[in-house]
């Protein structure tokens, strides 16, 4: 596996997703926090919501578009 995606374990939460991957980790994350809550996981949701809202965050950012970014209007 690449070096970027393993960063080290003082790497920050979240900073391992290389800017092309980062629209796939959005629906991913939000993904899991779905799961999670049928689950009845709620811990581990709220943990997904939050890297989701991390990676959308970076996707403005970087300027990345996303399947829920509909652009200029």
């Amino acid at each position: 596996m690449s070096s970027i995606l393993n960063g080290n374990r003082y790497s920050p939460e979240g900073s391992r997703v290389p800017t092309e991957l980062l629209a796939s980790a959005v629906r991913y994350e939000a993904a899991r926090a779905a799961i999670f809550e049928r689950q009845g996981k709620h811990l581990s949701a709220n943990d997904a919501m939050e890297l989701m809202h991390y990676y959308y965050d970076r996707c403005k950012q970087e300027g990345v578009k996303l399947f829920l970014d509909p652009g200029p209007t």
